[in-house]
């Protein structure tokens, strides 16, 4: 309880004499922020990420092929994601979805190995999207928010993996939405 009452206090940062994060604010940040990474891990630990999460592919009315977005927009809207970003986030699906449009679903349904998905930009399930590479972690921590202007705080998520910080991070940019703040994006890096 000491060390969050500490990262709290860490965390509630005067930035560029403009007024502070406040606590709440920081709590509520953190709290979505790592809700959303603790059920994510959770979905990749129990082999249920691309059941209950990630797009899955559907027959359309006309026999072709698609992506059903309904769980990935449910899990993202109930970790407080911005209706912007996740626009964003499906439109980087595009060129799959074009490519499934041209391709019967009883013919995409035989489809099993991984060049199969690859050439039709579809190997999605290869990867880790929101932690990133292809190796599960074991936890993220929101480490500091910066206060950019009334409506935009930027914070850092680092990510432990075997017990240890593992090197990537996560720059969440969050966005004040009438009385909350949201998610409006993330970027994995290196660090």
């Amino acid at each position: 309880m000491k060390s969050l009452l500490m990262i709290l206090c860490v965390i509630s940062l005067t930035a560029r004499g403009q007024s502070k994060i406040t606590t709440k604010d920081s709590v509520d940040m953190k709290t979505t922020i790592e809700g959303f990474y603790s059920w994510y891990i959770d979905l990749i630990k129990t082999n249920k990420l691309n059941i209950d999460f990630n797009p899955s592919f559907a027959r359309q009315d006309d026999g072709m092929t698609t992506l059903d977005f309904k769980k990935y927009k449910d899990g993202l809207k109930k970790y407080k994601f911005t209706e912007s970003f996740i626009k964003r986030k499906i439109g980087d699906y595009k060129e799959c979805v074009d490519n499934l449009k041209k391709i019967p679903f009883d013919k995409f349904s035989k489809y099993s190995d991984l060049d199969d998905f690859e050439n039709i930009m579809c190997d999605f399930s290869n990867r880790y999207e929101w932690t990133g590479g292809q190796e599960p972690k074991d936890k993220a921590e929101l480490t500091n928010l910066e206060l950019v202007d009334s409506n935009t705080i930027v914070g850092q998520v680092r990510f432990t993996s075997y017990g240890n910080l593992d090197g990537t991070a996560a720059r969440v940019t969050f966005k004040k939405s009438k009385k909350d703040w949201r998610v409006d994006n993330i970027e994995l890096s290196r660090i």
